[in-house]
């Protein structure tokens, strides 16, 4: 019998489809190539002026030098000023779906650690809602089948008692009854606090 010692290898995805979610996607594309775009439209526009200017005045060259030393400090500054509008978009953008992302975190964690969070809703401006509400229901359908579980465990173990004569069977009654128990406690136990600081 011989023995693969080739490791196996994963099989390369090519992904093909970049626009997932198009509408989230488009609108923050388009925002971004319109600020970026009308931010180098502006600082051009007044580059051109400045050495149009410069120019139709016949300049000397000694004017066409401190127009050039001109339109260097508006590209400058127009550079600066674009780059700021960027990263206050980019912070305004990122705060919208980070947030999400992150509150979204602390509910997988706590239900990791066996417990169902109380869902808030986001807040009004937030991103990634669809996504959101598909996990909110996907815990509130789970919760719900933990209670029925829940529920019915209570009732099987009610009518085993009075059965239970044997060390065993009142064993096996007392495992049911802390599956029960745990499962009661993850539905109505308290959440972490971290989530209700969650702006």
């Amino acid at each position: 019998m011989s023995v693969d010692t080739q490791p196996s290898q994963r099989p390369h995805v090519v992904r093909r489809k970049y626009l997932i979610d198009a509408g989230f996607q488009l609108r923050y594309i388009l925002r971004l190539a319109a600020l970026g775009g009308g931010g180098v439209l502006l600082v051009g526009v007044l580059a051109y002026r400045t050495h149009r200017a410069a120019v139709e005045s016949g300049a000397s060259p000694e004017v066409l030098a401190a127009s050039s030393e001109t339109l260097l400090w508006l590209i400058g500054l127009g550079t600066l000023g674009v780059a700021g509008l960027m990263a206050l978009f980019g912070l305004m953008l990122t705060h919208r779906v980070a947030g999400p992302i992150y509150v979204m975190g602390l509910y997988i964690a706590t239900l990791a650690a066996g417990r169902y969070p109380r869902m808030r809703p986001l807040r009004k401006k937030d991103e990634l809602r669809g996504f959101f509400d598909r996990l909110s229901n996907a815990v509130d359908r789970i919760r719900e089948r933990e209670a029925e579980e829940a529920r019915l465990l209570l009732e099987v173990v009610e009518a085993l008692e009075p059965l239970a004569t044997t060390q065993d069977a009142q064993a096996a009654i007392s495992i049911l009854n802390s599956i029960r128990a745990r499962k009661r406690q993850a539905i109505e136990g308290p959440t972490s606090g971290a989530l209700k600081s969650v702006a």
